[in-house]
């Protein structure tokens, strides 16, 4: 009886909306099959069809979080909510993974590293989902190719040596930064080679955020974004770069501001046009004669043919002024500004996963040539963060890391966020799920709340709240790096140990190789006196080297008698003789 209660009042709150059943089986001349069955991220346990449903309810627009706080590693916070009716599933995604890469040499530690990233899907959530079930996996083998240029094998062991072909010195973050693009193109190919199989994924943004060898490395493609927010007393400021932060905002008292650093960079068509108009220029063909590569400083008019019009065309950063034509009133390749810019009229990002089939809209012309899904990469050495012991300020000194997508980012600035974060651990600051409480504080302040009309307006209920779905990750910086210097600390005990022990070894080598080097050997004389040959010392029990010995015995034996009755003859002789002579045998 509970269970058809609970059916009626789900059906009652998404009345549109199927329930989810198993992808049926295609065959040729059908429609293709998704990839995978939708789903939300395993770490927030929604396992039945009525739980998805529920948690795609464009009415409510529930916040969800992980059942379990301790299930994210180091306590990082979760949450998420769906759009107001844009969508009819929740298009955004998010992945973590905790892994280990083997040492070449088994005898040292393993090196644990754990990834992050958040994917926010658009034409169907196809694209977002398979980013966040495959792309730590591609990363993990981009990562196994260079471990043994990431780890050394000797105490004091320099900079990994490359072949003399190599003309380039690489380093350590090079090979990281190099592991993360390449994971990118590669998620990219295998959701276009996903095309023939599996039905239209569409695409998405992504922000992966890499914590490997004491350092964070933040990549992005598309307008999901991530800053570090941190907490920093003026004294610590001031030692960092001798400058108070101009965007800080003040918390709990002069002595602190609250700071946000963009980790990332928005592509847009409006911040990429540069990058696009160029593309436009050296290939005219992609625009198929319907658009032009150009900007001017107002729109181009037909009653303006033959007067002059300020533009600039490429990576130009100035203006010119040039006649007006024909050609120049086609429709510029990027239109708009800001969050309402456009390529080809269509679509308002301009990197990330996907789209492979996506057409303009009117044209029918193929988008995929102007995207890119290169990513955009900034890291950060936490050895090098100052911290005092007697502050009691670790997550202010090294920093919240927050994750989001562009749902939470349309409504809220950075320094917004920053305040919100440290405002909201200051409520909860010993509580195992802190983190947790952030990320349910920073959704629901950008979801806001549903008007009478059923409009979503922010807190005060005038300005409009995004329509987006939200997703946001909170990561304790500091948690992750404590971990990587106890990892560190054990690493180089286990250097230190095989270092002592490979010492000893060479030392008893070196021992052994002297006592064989000072071994005696007995030669044959030829005075009068009596040697015997081959004496042999430290004779191992081995059967051939006790044969060998034992016929040097039966050598010198004979030899022994041959001498002695040399001498008795030469006695004889010496008999018949006045005055002894002197013989040799």
């Amino acid at each position: 009886m509970f269970t058809r209660l609970k059916n009626r009042v789900l059906t009652s709150i998404v009345p549109d909306i199927p329930s989810i059943a198993p992808s049926p089986s295609y065959s040729i001349g059908r429609p293709l099959p998704d990839k995978f069955q939708y789903q939300r991220p395993p770490f927030l346990q929604l396992l039945t069809p009525d739980e998805l449903k529920a948690s795609a309810d464009h009415n409510v627009r529930p916040i969800i979080v992980p059942r379990d706080v301790a299930i994210m590693p180091f306590s990082c916070g979760y949450a998420e909510c769906v759009n107001s009716g844009k969508s009819e599933w929740n298009e955004d995604q998010a992945a973590f993974s905790m892994h280990v890469l083997h040492h070449p040499s088994k005898d040292l530690p393993d090196l644990p590293y754990v990834y992050f990233g958040i994917f926010d899907g658009h034409a169907g959530y196809g694209a977002a989902l398979a980013a966040s079930l495959q792309f730590h996996h591609i990363l993990h083998e981009k990562l196994v190719d260079i471990i043994e240029l990431l780890l050394p094998t000797n105490v004091n062991e320099s900079p990994p040596m490359f072949p003399l072909m190599f003309h380039k010195t690489v380093s350590k973050d090079e090979l990281i930064i190099g592991a993360l693009e390449s994971s990118f193109y590669d998620m990219d190919a295998v959701l276009a080679e996903d095309r023939t199989k599996y039905r239209n994924a569409g695409g998405c943004t992504s922000v992966v955020t890499l914590f490997i060898l004491g350092k964070m490395y933040v990549a992005n493609a598309g307008d999901s974004r991530a800053i570090l927010t941190q907490r920093l007393s003026k004294e610590m400021i001031k030692m960092q770069n001798d400058k108070p932060y101009p965007n800080g905002t003040k918390c709990d008292s002069d002595d602190y501001q609250v700071i946000a650093t963009p980790f990332s960079f928005d592509h847009t068509p409006d911040t990429e046009r540069g990058r696009i108009l160029s593309l436009g220029k050296v290939h005219p063909d992609l625009m198929g004669g319907e658009y032009i590569a150009m900007e001017y400083a107002k729109k181009p008019m037909t009653k303006d043919l033959g007067t002059r019009i300020l533009y600039k065309q490429g990576n130009m950063k100035g203006w010119t002024y040039k006649t007006l034509t024909k050609e120049d009133l086609k429709m510029p390749i990027v239109t708009g500004e800001g969050k309402r810019s456009r390529l080809l009229g269509t679509i308002g990002v301009t990197r990330g996963f996907g789209d492979h089939d996506l057409r303009a809209l009117g044209s029918g012309l193929l988008i995929k040539p102007f995207l890119s899904c290169h990513p955009e990469i900034v890291y950060r050495d936490l050895s090098l963060i100052i911290s005092l012991p007697d502050d009691n300020n670790i997550d202010g000194e090294y920093g919240i890391l927050i994750m989001g997508t562009d749902g939470l980012w349309d409504v809220l600035e950075n320094e917004t966020v920053a305040r919100i974060t440290f405002e909201t651990l200051k409520k909860y600051p010993n509580e195992k799920h802190r983190y947790t409480m952030v990320a349910q504080e920073l959704v629901a302040k950008s979801r806001g709340r549903a008007n009478d009309s059923g409009h979503w307006r922010l807190s005060d209920l005038k300005a409009p709240a995004t329509v987006d779905d939200i997703s946001v990750i909170v990561i304790p910086v500091y948690q992750y790096y404590k971990e990587f210097c106890e990892w560190e600390k054990k690493f180089f005990e286990a250097q230190q140990r095989r270092e002592a022990l490979r010492t000893s070894n060479n030392n008893k080598n070196s021992n052994n190789n002297d006592k064989q080097q000072a071994m005696p050997t007995a030669t044959a004389t030829t005075n009068g006196n009596v040697s015997l040959n081959n004496i042999v010392e430290n004779i191992d029990d081995d059967e051939d080297e006790d044969d060998e010995v034992e016929e040097a015995k039966e050598e010198n034996s004979e030899v022994s008698d041959e001498i002695d009755k040399a001498l008795e003859k030469l006695n004889l002789n010496d008999g018949n003789s006045e005055e002894p002579t002197e013989s040799t045998a």
